[in-house]
This record gives C-alpha cells, structure tokens and sequence, in this order.
C-alpha cells in the first residue's frame, strides 16, 4: 500500500466555508478517480499551536496508482479551485507501509 500525506497551513482569513470546499473537492475525487483506495482528512484539533492546520492520507495499491492520481485533471482542478488559493504551506510524504 502506498500511502500520501498532506498537510497544509492557511493563509490568513481562511474561512471554515472554504476549508470545507477543500474537503468536499478531494473526497468527490473517490467517484472519479478509480486508483484511490481510503481517504482521511480532517482539520487539526488546535491542542498543539505548533501543528499544520489540515492533514489528508490519501492510499493506493502502488506508484501507478498514486501518480495516476496525482495528474489527474479532477485532481488537478481541486487543486486549482481549492487547494492553491488559500495555503501558506504545504508538506508531504508518500511512503510505502502496510
């Protein structure tokens, strides 16, 4: 299983109404991209000032998969439309695990 992680700090002003068109936008992803396995995601609890805002894992069989999502035009428009329009940071790791 090949798991990727995101996690992602928001501009300033960030409304929770735009955080939940992120969310949507990626788990709408599952109806058209076949290679996605799981998906989690959710926002982060606040109990460390410290941590990223936002985290996702998102899980496919193998690189092949993952890479078909990656490129994805679906993919790519929540990117656009979501994602790029409202983060200050972005970190991310895919890793091979059980």
């Amino acid at each position: 299983m090949l798991h990727h992680v995101i996690c992602l700090r928001f501009e300033d002003g960030t409304s929770d109404e735009q955080v939940q068109q992120l969310m949507d936008g990626l788990m709408g992803l599952r109806g058209e991209i076949d290679t996605i396995r799981s998906m989690r995601m959710g926002k982060d609890l606040g109990i460390r000032p410290d941590n990223f805002e936002f985290a996702s894992l998102i899980e496919f069989d193998d690189e092949a998969g993952y890479l078909e999502f990656r490129d994805h035009p679906a993919h790519q428009q929540v990117v656009r439309d979501y994602i790029r329009p409202i983060i200050a940071e972005r970190a991310g790791v895919v890793f091979l695990g059980p």
